[in-house]
């Protein structure tokens, strides 16, 4: 089990690295990664969000879904909550703010989570996780994407409007419409089934080739050089899936309910907020040393997390 995660973990790595190679032998540049950004968030995303519900209708299984959809609300509700303060605790002033207040609300449960649940609990979970994701997705791709924005870069220092329609957009909308495609066993033809799975495929590998392709056009020194960086993976890591696993068990969570929630919030941060930074030009170098220190601590971390709940 320890064997699968670290191996999920060295894809990432890999992929990061096809990026930054690819940026040093000038096959990519960093006006590209802006592009690829917004295709992943506007196109390929929204496919792999509507992928994960291509399933037949189970009522047992959405009574045991809405439990963790339930406990999921409360976890990002409370995330933006903390985050919100958050660089008031550690004076973090300027754009920087932003990119640290995503960190802290989005993990990279949409990639790793899943073959890391996979691991722990099986293939029956894995619908589980989808359901998790909904309201980070809400979160993530509507309230986060605001806080990344409002802190000036491409939108000429002026705050993008948060209203409902900042809700309509693309990831919103896969979310919404895939869940109703469950619950009324409504499929599509299988052609383009296979084409949204498809396209959604490339997601993850092309957010991290964005990733190495930024972290090649940074200053290595300056990237890693930042202590509130540290401060933000660390919590990420450990102060959030720990303070998680402590609530739900005094909720009376126990057995599978209460460890996919700690699994999922112990996740590094997700790629897109680099991918995000980079799509509004605000503090991009910041936020790919957020997503690189995290996921090479995570190498230690997630499987540290899986041996501590394996006793739960």
């Amino acid at each position: 089990m320890g064997t699968q995660v670290i191996s999920q973990v060295l894809v990432l790595f890999i992929l990061i690295a096809v990026g930054f190679f690819s940026a040093k032998l000038r096959i990519t540049t960093k006006e590209a990664a802006g592009y690829f950004s917004s295709f992943c968030i506007k196109i390929t995303l929204p496919c792999l969000i509507l992928s994960s519900f291509f399933r037949p209708f189970d009522r047992e299984l959405l009574q045991g879904a809405a439990v963790v959809l339930l406990v999921s609300s409360v976890i990002y509700i409370s995330a933006i909550l903390f985050a919100l303060v958050y660089p008031y605790l550690l004076r973090i002033k300027g754009p920087e703010r932003g990119v640290h207040r995503y960190a802290l609300i989005v993990p990279n449960s949409a990639f790793m989570g899943f073959p890391v649940v996979e691991a722990v609990l099986g293939p029956l979970y894995l619908f589980h996780v989808s359901l998790f994701n909904v309201p980070m997705s809400l979160a993530a791709f509507s309230f986060g994407i605001w806080l990344v924005a409002k802190e000036g870069g491409k939108t000429g220092g002026k705050p993008p409007s948060l209203s409902w329609r900042s809700l309509v957009n693309p990831l919103i909308v896969a979310t919404v419409v895939g869940f109703a495609m469950f619950v009324f066993s409504i499929s599509v033809p299988v052609p383009l089934e296979q084409s949204i799975r498809f396209l959604g495929g490339i997601t993850i590998p092309l957010f991290m080739v964005i990733v190495g392709i930024t972290i090649a056009e940074a200053d290595i020194k300056r990237l890693f050089g930042r202590w509130r960086v540290y401060v933000t993976v660390v919590v990420r890591l450990l102060a959030a899936p720990a303070l998680t696993g402590f609530l739900c068990y005094l909720a009376g969570l126990r057995g599978a309910l209460l460890i996919l929630p700690i699994l999922l919030t112990a996740m590094p941060a997700a790629s897109t907020t680099s991918a995000i930074a980079a799509m509004y030009d605000v503090a991009v170098e910041e936020a790919s040393a957020i997503v690189i220190l995290s996921t090479i601590l995570c190498v230690i971390t997630i499987p540290l997390t899986v041996i501590l709940i394996q006793n739960l």
